[in-house]
C-alpha cells in the first residue's frame, strides 16, 4: 500500500521541479517554444522499494544536456 504522505511529497516535488524548470526556460527566453511538461510522479520504481514514490523527468535530449550543465556548474562552486 502506497503511503498517503510519501505520494503527495512526490506530487509536490514533481510541481516544484516543473515550475523551477519552466522559469529558467522563460529567464533564457525559451519559454514562447513549445515545451510539454516535464515533471511527473510515479507510485513505485522497479529499482528502487515499493513505498517510495519517485519524480520522473522526461527531457528531449538538449533541455537534458541545459540541465546537466547547470548542475555540473553546482558541483564546481
Amino acid at each position: 500500500m502506497r503511503d498517503p504522505e510519501l505520494v503527495s511529497l512526490a506530487q509536490r516535488a514533481a510541481g516544484e521541479l516543473e515550475q523551477a524548470w519552466s522559469e529558467w526556460r522563460h529567464a533564457r527566453g525559451l519559454a514562447e517554444e513549445f515545451s510539454e511538461s516535464v515533471a511527473s510522479y510515479v507510485a513505485h520504481s522497479i529499482d528502487h522499494p515499493w513505498g517510495r514514490p519517485r519524480v520522473v523527468l522526461g527531457l528531449d535530449a538538449e533541455e537534458a544536456r541545459a540541465l546537466a550543465a547547470l548542475l555540473g556548474r553546482e558541483r564546481s562552486v
